[in-house]
């Protein structure tokens, strides 16, 4: 009896489970109901062939930036500043700068600038560089004749893309140094003979032979171009301090002339004095002048390179720069000293020499 009821219940048990299999079929959604593919034969347009032009037009539109529009003018799109980089700066300086208008190359040119003339300001050479080959650099065309980087604003810059338009070739004179000569000289005497003063003067420097003889108020000395000038008669009482006996003290002195250049030297009776002599080194800071320089005495004219036509007169040379005059409008015009940095400015290739 046991054994009967085996395949009734193993028969029973199938049926449930193929019932609860039914059902759970009839729960989960079917594939098509999820994808929304009712086949997997789908039928549809034929592909077109696209042509070529529209093909262009189409790349153009996937290459290229996306066209923000603002949707009655409630959104806004919104770009960021740039900023520039001086690795040269980095890390310790100043190597992160605000392209606002006021950021410069490290030699002082702004960056503005060279963007007003699409000048590729990147190029770590583009201070030095020439682009019209007119011998000025970038930066020389950007100062315009301004000695510092910092007084500049481009205002009176000349065109860096036009060999017509450039400073000045007077603005590129520098004194290099100058070499003083003095010479030791003394007012020893004087006498009045017919009613006209006589002067004798002591040249230490020079030979017996070529000592000048006795010279009126006029008389060139024949020596560095002097000229004998004014004479001032001056006599007065002292007391010696030791003695306290009053004596009589001659202090005139005498004057000698550079009248083209305005110079005087004042020579005190019986006194040697120094008389600083000098030759004044000018140099062109131009490409084809690097290697040149002028050396002109004080006194002695000149016509700079690239000036065809204009003298100088080197009136003074001293420490700070050197003061000569256009022999011309017979204008003064302070020549400044070099500073070794402004070699820095002078064009990398230099171009052919001016007439």
């Amino acid at each position: 009896m046991k054994k009967s009821l085996e395949p009734i219940v193993l028969t029973v048990a199938l049926v449930l489970l193929a019932l609860t299999a039914a059902g759970l079929a009839l729960t989960f959604p079917s594939v098509s109901d999820i994808t929304g593919v009712p086949s997997t034969n789908p039928t549809g347009h034929t592909p077109v062939k696209m042509k070529d032009d529209e093909l262009q037009a189409r790349l153009v539109d996937w290459t290229g930036p996306t066209t923000w529009v603002a949707p009655e003018n409630k959104h806004r799109l919104f770009i960021s500043d740039g900023f520039l980089f001086y690795p040269t700066l980095y890390p310790d300086g100043n190597y992160l700068q605000k392209n606002d208008g006021s950021a410069r190359t490290p030699g002082g040119v702004l960056i503005s600038w060279y963007q007003k003339y699409a000048i590729d300001f990147t190029d770590p050479n583009v201070d030095r560089e020439d682009p019209d080959n007119d011998g000025f650099s970038n930066i020389v065309e950007f100062k315009n004749e301004q000695l510092k980087a910092s007084e500049s604003d481009g205002a009176k810059s000349t065109n860096p893309l036009d060999p017509q338009s450039h400073p000045s070739y007077l603005s590129r004179l520098r004194l290099e140094k100058y070499d003083s000569r003095p010479f030791h000289i003394q007012f020893r005497g004087y006498q009045q003979l017919g009613g006209e003063y006589q002067f004798q003067i002591y040249l230490k420097d020079v030979p017996s032979y070529s000592q000048p003889r006795l010279k009126k108020t006029g008389d060139p000395l024949g020596f560095e171009g002097y000229t004998v000038g004014a004479f001032t008669q001056s006599v007065v009482s002292k007391e010696d301090p030791n003695t306290h006996i009053t004596e009589q003290v001659d202090q005139s002195t005498l004057e000698l002339d550079k009248p083209d250049i305005g110079f005087k030297i004042v020579l005190p009776y019986r006194q040697e004095i120094d008389s600083p002599e000098s030759t004044a080194n000018f140099v062109m800071l131009m490409p084809s002048e690097v290697d040149k320089v002028i050396k002109v005495e004080r006194g002695k004219t000149f016509s700079p390179p690239f000036m065809n036509g204009t003298t100088y007169l080197v009136i003074e040379a001293r420490a700070d720069g050197a003061t000569v005059r256009d022999l011309k409008t017979q204008q003064d015009i302070i020549i400044p000293l070099l500073n070794p940095n402004e070699w820095n400015e002078v064009p990398l290739a230099a171009p052919a020499k001016k007439p």
